[in-house]
């Protein structure tokens, strides 16, 4: 019966899925999120940013949009670089002209993770790095079959956002339609299709072109943190890191973006990074102005909304002087 069960709730899930799934909705998995990429037919952007949460949250393409920059935002939150290779072949199809991909910079500097939900082709570079990564990676992958454990916390958030509604203390906006959902999409240049309560005057709102966003400031203020220095790139993702570029290259220019990190208080060598990674352009903001904009954060990673448009700004700015936008 549990079995009969599971098997009936993986089903259920499955079509769920498929249905949100569409060229102008998606969930946050990134299935969903490369079915909305495939039913858009990118062909041919100018740029396809390539990122987890923090590019998800942080770039707005009809900023972009105004400088005359067509992109594509493949940002997926909950992913980072191990979790590309599945996207490699869909990008590389599309021709973009540029790839840009955003990553902390102090994930060069730590041990390869392992993606929560890897894929066949994950697996075969985890294989070609180190046996154990595999094996690793081959347990991850069994484990996580059911389509209910990798719904587990959407599930949660879910759940505990319809008793919310009953909290006469929690006097904030759910799911908005109509009116609400047209006053959001006029404040971010973007069709919203669906906001989440994040709290009082704190939301999370998706975009029918694959933007999301982030309204409300930071709740926690700075703390004091002693510098981090880093010093040993980890090899294994450095070499996992570079297969993706060798491949990304092949077809289009790359570059990778140190994201901004709030009071950052890493202490690093830009110029031994970029002496490793040769095949594409660094672009260090990790010590950006923004950073000291607390007002501009909705968290400690992710910028809110107007956070958003200072940062694209800044992007656009720098990527509309390269050539090969231009053309």
């Amino acid at each position: 019966m549990i079995l009969i069960g599971i098997a009936i709730i993986d089903i259920s899930l499955y079509f769920i899925e498929s249905i949100k799934s569409t060229k102008i909705s998606f969930i946050n998995k990134k299935s969903s999120k490369v079915r909305h990429f495939e039913l858009n037919h990118p062909t041919g952007k100018d740029i396809i940013f390539l990122g987890s949460s923090r590019t998800f949250y942080h770039i707005s393409t009809e900023v972009f949009k105004s400088n005359n920059i067509d992109i594509y935002n493949f940002g997926i939150p909950g992913v980072d670089f191990e979790d590309y290779p599945t996207l490699l072949p869909l990008v590389i199809d599309t021709r973009p002209k540029k790839v840009v991909i955003s990553i902390p910079v102090n994930k060069l500097y730590e041990k390869l993770s392992i993606s929560s939900y890897p894929s066949i082709e994950e697996m075969k570079y985890y294989y070609d790095i180190d046996k154990i990564f595999f094996l690793q990676s081959l347990y991850q992958w069994s484990i996580n079959r059911h389509l209910f454990l990798q719904y587990l916390e959407p599930i949660f958030y879910k759940i505990q956002s319809f008793y919310s509604k009953f909290d006469s203390k929690n006097n904030v906006m759910h799911y908005g339609v109509g009116a609400i959902t047209s006053n959001y999409s006029n404040l971010l240049g973007c069709k919203v299709f669906e906001i989440k309560n994040n709290g009082i005057n704190r939301q999370t709102l998706k975009c029918t072109n694959g933007d999301g966003a982030l309204t409300g400031e930071l709740l926690n203020k700075r703390d004091d943190i002693s510098s981090v220095n880093l010093t040993d790139l980890n090899q294994d993702s450095i070499s996992f890191l570079l297969r993706i570029i060798k491949k990304l290259t092949t077809s289009a220019d790359v570059t990778i973006i140190l994201e901004p990190v709030l009071h950052n208080k890493y202490q690093y060598d830009v110029n031994h990074i970029r002496e490793v990674f040769k095949g594409a352009s660094i672009l260090d903001l990790t010590n950006h102005d923004i950073t000291t904009k607390e007002e501009m954060w909705f968290d400690a990673k992710h910028l809110n909304y107007k956070g958003r448009v200072l940062y694209s700004q800044y992007l656009a700015s720098i990527l509309s002087n390269e050539s090969h936008v231009k053309e």
